[in-house]
């Protein structure tokens, strides 16, 4: 699911209305998901790029209380539960760097990246199957001087043009259902209390 959001926010941002600029023909795909503490590697395929790279994962409390059994009802039979794993709603912290040759390059991507997505801030996953579709919610992400220095010391110690993003809230469900049997009937003859 995770990999999903981020090939869309790629996908985003190649769209002809995205980073792509018909003075440079030769330059298709700018962005890509990577990961951007890998910008040195000669073979990581980043070079004059933009990255888009997961920082963290963190779980919405907010709705995270809910119930493990669900209320099935069949025709006129009896109510039955199923025991579900509740999903995981996630918040992903993801960030946006140019790691491009020229500087100014950079910064044009940087403020291009923040347009497309101040003016599309809702994305959809559009899968074959319909049932599998999903939406979320990207917002930028500021965070202090300070704890940005510290991610780029994390993450190779160059800092290059770069935006944050939140991305809300993504929902992860266990695939396994198991069906809790109704209780018809209470023996109760044999207890002895002391």
């Amino acid at each position: 699911m995770i990999d999903k959001v981020l090939t869309v926010l790629k996908d985003q941002l190649n769209a002809t209305d995205g980073l792509w600029d018909p003075n440079v023909p030769n330059e298709i795909d700018i962005a890509v998901v990577g990961d951007i503490a890998k910008h040195e590697d000669e073979t990581s395929g980043l070079d004059n790029k933009v990255v888009i790279t997961l920082l963290s994962v963190e779980e919405e409390s907010t709705l995270k209380n809910r119930s493990r059994y669900e209320k099935v009802i069949v025709d006129n039979n009896p109510t039955r539960y199923d025991r579900e794993s509740p999903p995981a709603y996630l918040n992903l912290y993801v960030m946006v760097a140019a790691n491009r040759s020229m500087y100014a390059r950079a910064l044009l991507n940087i403020s291009k990246v923040i347009e497309i997505f101040q003016k599309k801030n809702v994305l959809e996953y559009v899968d074959t199957d319909p049932n599998k579709n999903f939406r979320f919610r990207i917002e930028l992400h500021s965070v202090p001087f300070e704890q940005l220095s510290y991610i780029w010391g994390l993450l190779g110690g160059k800092v290059m043009p770069s935006v944050l993003y939140k991305i809300s809230v993504i929902k992860i469900v266990a695939k396994d259902v198991v069906p809790v049997e109704l209780i018809n009937e209470v023996n109760i003859q044999s207890i002895k209390v002391d």
